[in-house]
């Protein structure tokens, strides 16, 4: 027997073991951990609590100090959340009052950091089209 052959043969074998494990197991690791699954959102229950209401007027304050605005704060219409590395990620729509203008619903990102003499970070704060 040729012994360099019997090793080509058994690496053969091994690599095509491998390319058909793989074969198998690579739709359903995808199947199983969809993008939805890999960035799990919980929607806010109940957006009457008082956490949601601060973390909104929180964003508000933020956004009206940086932009020299004077907008007023009156509910929070939904919201979700999401864990990450870095703290909660809080997305909220609110409704908010500019002087004399109509209500106007509103999309904003916060950062609870949990900690520290700044635990929230207003991410962003931009209006929501009309159409939404």
């Amino acid at each position: 027997k040729n012994p360099t052959k019997s090793i080509t043969q058994s690496r053969t074998m091994r690599l095509q073991w491998v390319i058909a494990v793989l074969a198998l197991v690579v739709p359903l690791v995808t199947a199983a951990a969809p993008d939805e699954v890999l960035e799990t959102w919980d929607p806010v229950q109940n957006t009457s609590e008082p956490y949601w209401i601060n973390t909104a007027e929180f964003a508000v304050s933020s956004y009206n100090k940086h932009e020299k605005k004077n907008l007023v704060f009156e509910s929070v219409v939904k919201g979700k959340t999401r864990y990450e590395v870095t703290g909660l990620y809080i997305v909220l729509v609110i409704k908010v009052k500019d002087g004399s203008l109509p209500s106007a619903n509103y999309d904003v990102a916060v950062r609870d950091k949990y900690a520290g003499p700044n635990p929230l970070d207003l991410i962003y704060f931009r209006r929501r089209p009309k159409f939404w």
